[in-house]
């Protein structure tokens, strides 16, 4: 077995400044089945640059922040509109599925993907942060997050949740989570009034429900949608975005953004970032997975060969899922470099820099690290943004086995960090 495949199916730490979270890069198993009627899903969920406010995630749950990020750019992109989505809403779902589907008997697993979230999305919904933790609406980290997780984490071990017969009652789970979050009597019945105390009703088998409390369905959100046929831009909703769960592979969809490996060709990878670039020109919010060594990372946020062979190698690793906002390119013919941080807008610029011998030098990512960090990178041109260079993300680095909180450099195999991005459909 691969170890890209590996990666996908087993350990993945999705990481937060000060604590390293272990989680599991899921896919989706193939046991939904699409019904018309009223009911609950109840397997496991295993599944632009039109820039909003940066975050800091409290706990490792990058995916979750990624995905966010993506859904307010593509609904400010449609309407010019800002708007606060909830990580906080989407994890509490992704914690029910755990607990109340039998995923979880000691910890809560934070890890998880595009397509996890594409799936909570689809069941559930989604929040804007004012409406779920109205006292967080505001805030750039959630501390009800890391307060939540221990909570249940502890319900796990010594509380109600550490017998299975517990755990297996939906009403139990259900006002446990909500107990943890500290959830709002309004905001209980609304989840009440939509899914049910036990959750027995979700959003994508209750096709006539409208969810309560300010809760949104998928096609309740605006976004703008590229016509793959017509070349044009056209109005569509979240639940185009994110399509129908075609089993751990993907989504269906005409308009179904899908995720796609980094390979490992020279050719097959400028192909690829030719794909990536006519997405980033068109205002899109590409979704991208990579590897962290932070070791790798300078006081310019930028990650680097060259800063991790100046630390010594090997430091603190692990996964992240961000957005992919901008990008630099040399060697582009007739052009020279097109730098990030420059609106382009001469149409022959952009079309030489899809030509095979243009070079990406570096891709720039928002991040969920926080805006102004000076513990981190004290000189930030753009804060809340880092500059992943290409020389990094092909590799190859050492990936290594964590002892005591950091790499061990005895036990490691080379390995790219660039694993994959999630691209609209048609590019």
């Amino acid at each position: 077995m691969s170890r890209d495949l590996l990666r996908k199916l087993s350990l993945v730490s999705l990481l937060t400044f000060g604590s390293v979270f272990a989680g599991c890069a899921m896919e989706p198993t193939d046991d939904v089945v699409a019904d018309d009627g009223e009911g609950a899903t109840t397997d496991d969920v295993t599944a632009g640059n039109a820039q909003t406010q940066v975050k800091r995630q409290s706990i490792g749950n990058c995916w979750i922040y990624a995905t966010a990020s993506w859904i307010e750019a593509q609904h400010k992109a449609a309407t010019g509109k800002e708007i606060n989505v909830s990580e906080s809403y989407f994890t509490y779902w992704h914690w029910f599925d755990q607990l109340a589907n039998g995923s979880t008997s000691t910890e809560i697993a934070t890890g998880g993907s595009y397509y996890v979230a594409a799936e909570i999305i689809a069941r559930y919904g989604l929040a804007f942060e004012g409406t779920f933790i109205p006292e967080e609406a505001s805030a750039e980290m959630s501390s009800r997050q890391s307060t939540a997780l221990a909570a249940i984490n502890t319900s796990l071990k010594t509380g109600v949740l550490k017998d299975p017969v517990a755990r297996r009652n939906r009403e139990t789970v259900r006002a446990e989570l909500d107990k943890a979050w500290g959830l709002g009597p309004e905001v209980v019945k609304a989840l009440d009034t939509t899914f049910g105390k036990g959750v027995t009703r979700t959003l994508d088998k209750s096709t006539a429900r409208k969810p309560a409390g300010g809760l949104l369905r998928a096609k309740d959100l605006e976004v703008r949608l590229r016509d793959v046929k017509a070349g044009t831009w056209k109005k569509g909703t979240l639940q185009d975005a994110i399509g129908t769960r075609a089993g751990w592979s993907g989504r269906t969809g005409a308009s179904a953004w899908q995720e796609v490996d980094y390979p490992t060709s020279n050719k097959a990878r400028r192909d690829f970032w030719k794909r990536v670039q006519r997405a980033l020109h068109d205002g899109q919010p590409v979704i991208v997975s990579w590897f962290v060594d932070f070791n790798a990372l300078s006081s310019k946020s930028t990650f680097t060969v060259e800063e991790l062979a100046r630390r010594g190698g090997a430091g603190r690793q692990g996964g992240h899922m961000t957005v992919m906002q901008d990008y630099q390119i040399n060697k582009v013919p007739g052009f020279g470099t097109l730098a990030a941080g420059t609106t382009e807008t001469r149409p022959e610029a952009l079309a030489a820099a899809l030509s095979d011998d243009a070079e990406i030098e570096f891709v720039r990512i928002k991040n969920s690290w926080g805006a102004f960090r000076p513990d981190r990178w004290a000189d930030a041109s753009l804060p809340g943004y880092h500059d992943l260079y290409a020389t990094y993300l092909n590799g190859p680095v050492k990936k290594c086995a964590e002892k005591g909180g950091t790499a061990d450099r005895t036990s490691c195999y080379d390995h790219t960090p660039l694993w994959d991005v999630v691209l609209p459909a048609g590019y």
